[in-house]
């Protein structure tokens, strides 16, 4: 039999073969190639892989392990083969030496637990292979992603949305047929399909013609119409039963496809099935070393060994490879698997585990306790398996992980509770293992699960007996609570303070934490006292990571005073974070810098701000994965700067996906083409911006913007809706407080003053009603104590009153105040101004003044029929610096 043929995919293989040529000149491209179990997915890409038009190649596969599953395997294993064909090798301790074996000695040795280690991780891959790729391409395989851990799909979708230009061509197999309503891939594949130079290949069942071919191949004949007629029936085109019935053509119609595969392995000798049934129980590869102690261990000696995998192989039922052998297929290895006995695979998993242990040479590091971890589990073992699983969540935090992190120490709560003294295995009692979950499931961004371990935790200890430890676990689940957007993390941060003293170390956390929490809900008082206090508590306790989380807080709530100090504040909290390597921290000092700098009217200060915390990502090894909310940032100081073109170039060169990055990203895009009177793309973002990130699962933060862009689509969009403006606005107040959240609404109140002034001067009741109720909820924030007092502030406060005021010379105060700040102003803020100081002045009586007073002293005489706010308002009102050439622009 001639085991190499291909039959029936010549497209598919040109398929392949073309894109990889498109990729080598136009930038990376990706294809997913699905289709049902022993199919021709593998073959397929061997072909393909034989014949690539480009220079290097790679292949990785997912390994299925089930809960304890091998982070990263696939790319462990492409970045292993690109170093051994001439690669650089990573430095020990390098971020792209956490998934080569033996690269990072001691699992404790690094933190690898944050967003930000992660990150970098994903980023030193990402440049490895840019790098790799060029000059003349580089093809890279990854089979079986329906087995793939978490991280490993994480990573994969992140090369996927920043190879970019890189001359990469991925391919993906994907076994379509196992994956099941609740598989993880079910919903990722379609968003996958979306993404840009992303394709679908399915391969199809064999057709009559093929599998002709196929079966002339593989036996030297072709079969008779009528003994090809039963075989395309019995086979259903598929290519690995097509095999299996050649090889055994007498064996009458198998119950299923195990009874089918079976069929190879029945012929052989005892000794080889014996053989076959200790490799199955690694999966669908071992390595020969491995399989070496446990087949002496299970009586087998090694000439019998080597015997019986020679008789395997030439059977075709397994393959070799450099390090050991590979199942011809997955689910052979499955039918050989199951056909084992209970006691069997116990006995043999048991085995596994005690060659593992005692370091048998091939599997290294990641890769050894996690395989531990597996078998003992396995086999029931459960001190052994506690402890493995333990070793192996380590290894899963050095790696960045998180998901299998998470995974595995759970595995040790569940073996927890069937040994009778499973603390002095790790070291660890009940409560302080739930605190490390709780921990890990914060990370992995899994925060319902960790108030669901904290709140476990908590009811079975004492706070009396165990004060810090319980003040530690209330702490976490408050965070967790905070993410969620609940009211019960401040019960847990005030009972976690009553817990601890003044002086205690943790005291600092506790307060910079709460300090977070009200400040997020608007209790700016409340969470400027315990800023102070945290800072003072960090102080004293030299908690240099609180200290700089709150001086970052504290400057942040002072943001609305203008004053210096806020600035200051800031500065010195990004100080400290950055000599002390809190990248977190200082990430968001940078971000709220730029805030500080809009409200003091001071958009080239926020743009420099902006440009700085993105150039600090890069330096970080972090642009191409945490860079996209800093770019958010960045093109609102554009905005206000009227430089759209150049916003929307940086929206453009930046990519997200299509989650909470994604959708805020839908967010700006609305707000700038509504800025350029784009109105049904700023509507379709508006309505991507809710599809990714529906009302219920989010904060109130994140909906604040859209909620403004709505306001302004119905204010000065085609049509007349003002009355739907307001309306939307008292939706907003009811639903996010969007006008009594002043700290973050300041800002957009005056355009909604407009919507009241618009409906006041028209003739229906119903519209004078709304209006007026739409005012009372204005003046109610205006007149709060906790109003802010800088220039963004004062100017939005002045502006709001002289809309509200129906009397002319009292609205003109108000704009006589407003405009000298609005001077320094751009953008909307500056328009409302001009806009209401024109109508105010135009309405008193004085026409001579109201040109002059618009500051449309620039362009002076315009008549009062040229002010009307409508769809053309901003390209007759804004002042020629901000709005720009008036030429149609492409839309974002």
């Amino acid at each position: 039999m001639s085991p190499s043929a291909l039959v029936g995919r010549r497209h598919q293989v040109d398929h392949l073969l073309s894109d990889a040529a498109r990729a080598r000149s136009e930038g990376a491209r990706t294809v997913l190639l699905c289709g049902d179990a022993g199919i021709g997915k593998s073959r397929l890409l061997e072909e393909y892989l034989e014949r690539t038009p480009l220079r290097h190649r790679a292949l990785g596969a997912c390994l299925e392990l089930g809960a304890e599953g091998i982070a990263f395997a696939p790319f462990t294993a492409l970045l292993r083969q690109l170093v051994r064909e001439g690669g650089p090798l990573p430095a020990a301790g390098s971020e792209l030496g956490r998934l080569l074996p033996g690269q990072v000695a001691d699992p404790a040795g690094r933190a690898g637990s944050g967003d930000h280690d992660r990150a970098r991780l994903f980023e030193a891959v990402l440049t490895f292979l840019e790098e790799r790729a060029e000059p003349d391409g580089l093809s890279l395989v990854v089979e079986d992603l329906h087995w793939a851990d978490a991280s490993t799909r994480d990573l994969l979708v992140f090369l996927l949305r920043n190879l970019g230009s890189a001359p990469v061509h991925l391919v993906v197999s994907v076994r379509s047929d196992d994956l099941h309503r609740a598989h993880p891939l079910r919903r990722a594949l379609p968003e996958l399909e979306r993404l840009p130079r992303v394709t679908r290949l399915d391969l199809a069942p064999l057709d009559r013609e093929a599998v002709a071919a196929q079966a002339a191949a593989l036996s030297g004949s072709v079969p008779d119409s009528d003994a090809l007629e039963l075989l395309l029936e019995r086979s259903g085109g598929n290519p690995l039963f097509v095999e299996s019935f050649l090889a055994a053509p007498d064996g009458g119609v198998p119950d299923g496809p195990r009874e089918l595969l079976m069929r190879r392995v029945e012929p052989l000798t005892a000794i080889t099935r014996k053989v076959l049934g200790l490799a199955s129980v690694a999966g669908d590869r071992v390595d020969h070393a491995l399989l070496a102690e446990v087949a002496e261990a299970s009586g087998v000696g090694e000439d019998d060994l080597d015997e019986a995998l020679r008789e395997a192989v030439d059977a075709r039922v397994l393959g070799a490879t450099d390090t050991g052998y590979v199942f011809r297929h997955a689910l052979l290895a499955e039918a050989v698997k199951g056909d084992l006995l209970p006691g069997q695979r116990v006995r043999a998993h048991r085995r596994y585990a005690t060659a593992l242990e005692a370091g048998v040479p091939g599997p290294a590091g990641t890769e050894a306790v996690v395989q531990l971890a597996h078998h003992a589990y396995s086999a029931h073992d459960h001190p052994r398996a506690l402890t493995a699983a333990w070793e192996a969540a380590r290894y899963a935090r050095v790696a960045s992980a998180h998901p299998e992190r998470l995974a595995l120490l759970e595995r040790v709560l569940e073996l927890w509770e069937l040994l009778p003294d499973p603390s002095g295995l790790i070291g660890r009692t009940h409560g302080e293992l739930l605190l490390t979950v709780c921990g890990a499931a914060q990370v992995a961004g899994d925060h319902r699960r960790a108030v669901e371990h904290a709140g476990e935790a908590l009811a079975d200890l004492d706070p009396a007996a165990e004060p810090e430890l319980v003040a530690r676990l209330l702490v976490t689940r408050g965070l967790s609570y905070k993410e969620l957007g609940r009211i019960e993390a401040l019960d847990d941060l005030r009972a976690a303070a009553a817990l601890v003293p003044d002086d205690h170390p943790e005291r600092a956390v506790v307060s910079a934490t709460t300090a977070a929490v009200l400040m997020l809900r608007g209790s700016d008082a409340g969470a400027e006292r315990f800023a102070r206090a945290a800072i003072d508590q960090a102080r004293a306790s030299g908690d240099r990571a609180s200290e700089a989380d709150a001086l970052v807080t504290l400057g942040s709530l002072l943001h609305h005073t203008g004053s210096e100090e806020a600035l200051e504040l800031l500065r010195e909290g990004v100080r400290i974070a950055r000599e002390r390597g809190y990248v977190q921290v200082e990430m968001r000092g940078l971000n709220n810098l730029g805030s500080n700098h809009s409200s003091r009217f001071e958009y080239e200060e926020w743009r420099a701000s902006s440009e700085e915390a993105l150039a600090r990502s890069a330096e970080l090894g972090l642009a191409r994965s945490q860079g996209s909310w800093l770019v958010n940032g960045l093109v609102s100081a554009l905005m206000n700067l009227g430089r759209l073109d150049e916003a929307r170039e940086r929206l453009h060169a930046s990519a997200v996906g299509r989650d909470l990055a994604g959708a805020r990203r839908q967010s700006v895009v609305a707000q700038l083409a509504a800025l350029e009177g784009d109105w049904e793309t700023s509507r379709r973002a508006l309505e991507e911006f809710a599809r990714l990130l529906p009302r219920e699962t989010a904060t109130w933060v994140e909906y604040m913007p859209p909620y403004y862009t709505r306001v302004l689509l119905l204010l000065f969009g085609p049509g007349e809706h003002w009355v739907e403006a307001a309306r939307t606005v008292l939706e907003g107040e009811r639903e996010i407080g969007m006008l009594s959240r002043v700290r973050f609404s300041a800002g957009g109140l005056s355009m909604m003053a407009m919507a009241v002034w618009r409906l006041r001067r028209r003739a229906g009741e119903g519209d004078r009603e709304v209006a007026e109720e739409l005012a009372a909820a204005l003046r109610s924030a205006l007149e709060r104590d906790d109003w802010p007092t800088s220039p963004e502030g004062a100017l939005n406060r002045h502006a709001s009153l002289g809309f509200l005021e129906e009397d002319s010379e009292r609205a003109l105060e108000h704009w006589e105040r407003a405009l000298p700040l609005a001077e320094r102003a751009l953008g909307l803020n500056r328009g409302h101004c001009l806009f209401g100081a024109f109508w105010a002045a135009h309405d008193g009586g004085d026409s001579a003044r109201a040109p002059v007073t618009c500051c449309a002293g620039r362009r002076p005489g315009w008549p009062s029929s040229t002010c009307t706010p409508s769809a053309s308002w901003w390209r007759r009102c804004a002042p020629p610096s901000v709005r720009g050439p008036q030429r149609s622009r492409p839309r974002v």
